[in-house]
């Protein structure tokens, strides 16, 4: 799931901070609590999508404990979170921050087919036309929200 704001883990072995140019500004506060507190941490900046070729090893290389954050525009936080998943890291293992709007797949639960919305609340189904009303209620086997008919 991603999220829209970032805070400190506490416990955690080790902080890996993963942001494309866009996403690096957002990522200091928390880099800045971590060398305050003398946590090992590793912060990898890209800025093109070329230069992520080693983000498979560094993700494997990780020990039981380390704790992710992604931040940069929503097509590199799915890149990365994709790469974090085969790596062996679980949702309970990172924040994401997705900087600007952000497309987001959309299951009509009349008719179960999918469409992309992007900060849109209701929007009419393009398939049977049913009125939906956007859910937060997220499927990671679908990796898509919910449309609920939308009740007037």
């Amino acid at each position: 799931m991603i999220q829209d704001h970032s805070s400190l883990m506490e416990g955690k072995r080790k902080f890996l901070f993963c942001a494309d140019s866009e996403g690096a500004r957002s990522l200091y506060i928390l880099v800045r609590q971590a060398m305050d507190e003398n946590v090992p941490f590793d912060f990898q900046i890209f800025s093109e999508e070329s230069e992520e070729g080693f983000v498979d090893e560094w993700f494997s290389q990780q020990k039981m404990g380390a704790y992710l954050y992604i931040s940069g525009k929503a097509d590199f936080v799915k890149r990365m979170q994709g790469e974090a998943i085969k790596a062996g890291f679980s949702e309970h293992d990172w924040q994401l921050l997705t900087i600007g709007s952000a497309k987001k797949r959309l299951v009509c639960c009349t008719c179960h087919s999918e469409s992309e919305v992007e900060d849109e609340t209701h929007v009419t189904c393009i398939h049977c036309g049913q009125e939906l009303e956007v859910s937060d209620h997220y499927s990671r086997r679908l990796d898509a929200y919910l449309g609920y008919v939308s009740i007037k």
